[in-house]
């Protein structure tokens, strides 16, 4: 009975387990965003973009604070030369997010045009791919954050670290954001025509990489210590990447930009709330 108490501890506490479990509360939160289309059928374009800028706001506040800050005190050791395996990891993710930018084709809902490889997918599959490229880096920084606490945890030998309340700050953050990105998913699907609980699902389903990000990104901050500046600033840079490129262009881009620059700043204040009352 103690041997199988002590494995399914070790289970728990194990980074993949706890990182697979994030990103599945991240999956469900884009499926409670998608779930509110079976309360109305549409919403108004400034309160949608208001919630993408506050949803790109906590995407750079969870990037800065929860994996830049994180990373370069990591990488404090080196002196003056600490930001070097930073801005590597920081340069490296934002490549990984352009290359998958370029290759996977997806749409911009509100500018109406479309990226990658040419392809005759329809319009939904479209912009349920280009919801499920924004969440490819939360999950990858969800995993890193629980593998890095796991990590930092066996080098002071201890449970209780700044490592975990970093994890839980870009848990807890990314669930949030991740409520408007899924009501932004299915409204637009509802808006094309289809039903409620097609739009519901699509929806649902564009979140679905978040879980699965969540593993190799913790798979690979546990391989070594000495990596862990690189691994959190490289989903740092995917998570900013995604911001500039997808997020803020469609808050913008219906002559909504103030609204959705206040709200942007919004989310930024609540992650730092987040990351002083979780730290």
């Amino acid at each position: 009975m103690e041997l199988a108490s002590s494995s399914a501890q070790s289970l728990i506490l194990h980074p993949l387990a706890q990182a697979l479990v994030a990103g599945i509360l991240s999956w469900l939160s884009v499926t409670l965003g998608a779930a509110f289309i079976f309360t109305r059928r549409e919403f108004s374009r400034k309160a949608m973009d208001c919630l993408l800028g506050a949803a790109g706001g906590m995407m750079l506040g969870a990037a800065f604070l929860g994996l830049l800050q994180p990373a370069m005190e990591m990488a404090g050791h080196m002196g003056r030369l600490g930001f070097i395996p930073v801005v590597f990891g920081l340069m490296l993710g934002a490549a990984f997010l352009l290359l998958l930018d370029r290759a996977l084709p997806h749409l911009h809902l509100v500018q109406g045009t479309t990226e990658g490889i040419s392809t005759r997918w329809r319009r939904s599959v479209l912009l349920v791919t280009a919801m499920a490229l924004h969440h490819i880096p939360e999950g990858l920084a969800i995993g890193v954050g629980y593998g890095a606490a796991a990590a930092e945890n066996a080098m002071l030998g201890n449970i209780e670290s700044l490592g975990m309340s970093t994890a839980l700050v870009l848990t807890v953050s990314i669930m949030l954001q991740n409520l408007p990105e899924g009501m932004v998913v299915s409204t637009a699907l509802r808006a094309e025509g289809y039903t409620a609980k097609k739009s519901f699902f699509y929806g649902m389903l564009s979140g679905v990489t978040a879980p699965i990000g969540a593993v190799p990104g913790a798979l690979a901050a546990g391989v070594t210590a000495g990596i862990l500046p690189v691994a959190l600033a490289f989903a740092a840079g995917a998570m900013i990447y995604v911001v500039f490129e997808e997020v803020i262009p469609e808050a913008n881009a219906s002559g909504n930009g103030n609204a959705a620059s206040v709200s942007c700043i919004c989310g930024v204040c609540l992650v730092m709330a987040l990351t002083t009352l979780l730290g």
